[in-house]
């Protein structure tokens, strides 16, 4: 008998047939669709043209094998569904298509300070692109591969906490247990265009609580005797 994983869970009906409920992750995909379908129509049509001829620029793009293009509302709807995703704001003309650089993001360390924990992305070089973080539950620490990935939010890429994800982990799934491992897959986005193509896979297991040491036990001196 197989046993249904994480990832699968909410993905198909229950054992009586019913279907199981969308999730908020996707309800919220679907009111962003329909939001940015009715902008659509709002638009002028100097500006659907231009969304049709940004999308005639984009070309083939690739998908499970498959060659596809795109028209201009699919556009439209695929950049704006992406900053919805990233809360900023919609798009009413199509924006240039960027000229990406390396993705910066390196390696995911996780630290333990007593109780508290840290988790962080090293960055290897200048950061010039918004960086969409995803990130699995926390698994067990034998696991060697994730396929469940969900977006906690844009990394910080500035000051003393550049590169910290600890408070859009633990937002998103709490604190995670010790000897656990988190997979995290990380790329750039701007103005809704993403370069997955430069997605980085790291991942690392959560630290051990720290090793509580006893106070070795008071020796009776001759005078405590008696």
């Amino acid at each position: 008998m197989t046993k249904r994983g994480p990832s699968q869970s909410g993905k198909s009906g229950e054992s009586d047939g019913r279907k199981a409920p969308p999730t908020a992750a996707q309800r919220r995909a679907r009111e962003d669709l329909e939001r940015s379908s009715r902008t659509w129509s709002e638009l002028t049509e100097e500006q659907r043209i231009a969304w049709r001829q940004r999308a005639e620029q984009v070309g083939r793009l690739r998908r499970l094998g498959q060659y596809y293009r795109l028209k201009g509302q699919q556009l439209f709807n695929k950049l704006n569904s992406v900053l919805a995703l990233c809360d900023q704001e919609p798009l009413t003309d199509p924006p240039p298509v960027p000229s990406f650089g390396p993705n910066p993001v390196g390696v995911l360390t996780i630290t333990r300070a007593g109780h508290a924990l840290t988790l962080k992305l090293t960055l290897t070089g200048p950061v010039a692109e918004h960086i969409m973080v995803f990130a699995s539950p926390p698994f067990n620490a034998g696991r060697g591969y994730c396929s469940d990935y969900r977006f906690i939010g844009l990394l910080s890429t500035s000051g003393e906490h550049a590169g910290e994800i600890t408070r859009l982990y633990t937002r998103k799934y709490g604190v995670p247990p010790p000897n656990t491992r988190i997979f995290i897959r990380a790329w750039q986005q701007v103005d809704g265009w993403e370069r997955p193509g430069q997605m980085r896979l790291t991942n690392a297991l959560v630290p051990p609580w720290p090793t509580v040491v006893k106070a070795p036990a008071a020796r009776r001196t001759s005078a405590n005797k008696g």
